[in-house]
């Protein structure tokens, strides 16, 4: 299965950073973006319906075009590095109706590692 050239953007994937302050607090930044292609449609059908309920108006799937690799680290959480050398991973933020330099707008919420990388994000 391919993507419809006519279908496909250009998103910005953005590396969530977990700092803490002197107080032992908590914050979430985003990294540098990097872009991949792809598209994204609402999210609908029974299944999707049932896992979100009231969420569901919030919920977009994404799919990336390309070849990408599973790479497990140290803690057991699962990498997808597409060629271009992106590391994407659940909590990670996207950009899909903002530009590079901007917050992003949605966050991966479940990646499915089918032909093509498959991404359900929330919005922020």
């Amino acid at each position: 299965m391919r993507l419809r050239r006519s279908r496909t953007e250009t998103y910005y994937h953005k590396k969530r950073i977990v700092e803490k302050n002197r107080e032992g607090s908590t914050r979430e930044s985003y990294g540098t973006a990097s872009s991949v292609e792809g598209e994204s449609w609402p999210a609908s059908g029974k299944v999707q319906t049932q896992q979100y309920g009231e969420r569901l108006n919030y919920i977009r799937n994404v799919r990336i075009s390309g070849k990408y690799e599973v790479k497990p680290d140290e803690k057991g959480r699962m990498h997808y590095i597409l060629e271009n050398g992106t590391d994407i991973q659940e909590s990670d933020g996207i950009c899909l109706f903002v530009g590079k330099d901007a917050v992003p707008d949605y966050r991966i919420i479940s990646i499915k590692s089918y032909r093509m990388l498959s991404l359900e994000v929330e919005k922020l």
